[in-house]
């Protein structure tokens, strides 16, 4: 007999083709190969003793505040371990009990699943103010820049011409599409829509609809659906819509943000703009640096994963942001490495689409972080 100490973020599956369990086993024992942390805010006392024995009865456990057991305070907040089969156990058992037990018991009962594979958005800006110079084009390099992106096979390729630096004004309708025009009918004229999936970064419908009928399929809204045009455009031409969070507008969106709880206030808004959108195929984008303090936006890399119950793809793009430089003082141009670190976090976390200025190195990055994960012994 040899032991082995096994990384234990291994793949189960993967691990279980070397053991040949019964398939039915390796179903039911997949449930118990993670462990999940669910967070309760202000569980009353009475709550939490239920949850407690319920939890216990079940195999997993409920970290409370000390004297709730004794009755001195209220209501505490607590930290559920649980694995998924005692979650589908403990969402039967809560479903029967009062005290708001019945809120979590549907809590518990969401999907959480994280995508295998990344999707690779590549950035192109058509204008001379975005806050990264090598992610900028004009009309006579554009095509030379198109073509050197496509060589690479991105999935998307997002193009925009109105910069959303902090501090930075809308430039109006009849520059916004000035600029964009003759790139766009280059895009439609070579037909490179045909090799990737194109998106435009824009709030103006005239814009978004130029572009939907160039040959675009997805629409990039930085300002979370404030134009409702904007979900018929995508009904309309069965394009994707990426619903963004933002505070305020890039003029402004850094001015003293605030925040009570920065996940379930972007819990409450992806929940009020869903509904506007039904029919449409949404991606959800948490907005990393749109009015967000530097410990928000990590705050949100991090648990990313509580926003995969709405069952749809979330994009991370923190792509050679201030928050890099706000934990290792860095300009722009010095910014790769904290990229690849937080977009490698991101994905791990649940996002399944990456918005990148350095495509060719996030190829890379993903091709040795698929190799990896599939490395069993």
């Amino acid at each position: 007999m040899k032991c082995l100490k096994l990384n234990p973020n291994t793949d189960f599956d993967l691990l279980c083709s070397l053991v040949s369990p019964h398939k039915m086993g390796q179903k039911i024992m997949q449930k118990k190969s993670k462990l999940h942390f669910i967070f309760i805010e202000n569980l009353s006392a009475p709550a939490a003793n239920i949850l407690k024995q319920d939890a216990l009865r079940v195999g997993a456990e409920l970290v409370t505040h000390k004297e709730v057991i004794t009755g001195r305070v209220g209501a505490s907040s607590a930290l559920l371990i649980a694995n998924e089969e005692q979650m589908i156990k403990l969402a039967i058992k809560e479903k029967q009990q009062d005290f708001g037990l019945k809120i979590l018991a549907k809590f518990l009962q969401k999907s959480f699943t994280k995508p295998q594979k990344v999707r690779l958005m590549a950035v192109m800006n058509v204008n001379d103010d975005s806050f990264n110079p090598q992610s900028r084009v004009n009309p006579q390099n554009a095509q030379q820049r198109l073509e050197e992106l496509l060589s690479l096979e991105p999935d998307f390729i997002d193009v925009g011409a109105v910069s959303s630096r902090p501090g930075s004004l809308y430039c109006g309708r009849e520059e916004e599409f000035a600029r964009l025009k003759r790139v766009l009918d280059l895009i439609d004229a070579k037909n490179y829509h045909q090799k990737s999936i194109f998106s435009l970064d824009s709030f103006d419908a005239y814009c978004v609809e130029y572009a939907l009928n160039k040959g675009f399929k997805f629409i990039n809204d930085i300002t979370g659906l404030q134009d409702v045009a904007l979900a018929g455009l995508a009904r309309r031409y069965g394009a994707g819509y990426c619903l963004m969070h933002m505070q305020n507008s890039p003029h402004d969106m850094q001015d003293n943000p605030h925040y009570d709880n920065v996940l379930l206030e972007l819990e409450d808004f992806f929940a009020q703009r869903l509904e506007l959108l039904e029919g449409v195929e949404v991606v959800l984008d948490v907005g990393i640096g749109f009015g967000k303090r530097a410990a928000h936006n990590m705050l949100l890399i991090k648990h990313l994963e509580h926003f995969l119950h709405f069952e749809r793809p979330l994009l991370v793009g923190a792509s050679r942001k201030s928050l890099i430089d706000a934990h290792f003082k860095s300009a722009v141009e010095e910014r790769l490495a904290g990229s690849l670190y937080l977009h490698l976090r991101a994905h791990e976390n649940g996002a399944s689409i990456i918005r990148t200025h350095d495509l060719k190195e996030h190829k890379q990055l993903f091709a040795l972080h698929q190799a990896y994960e599939g490395v069993i012994l």
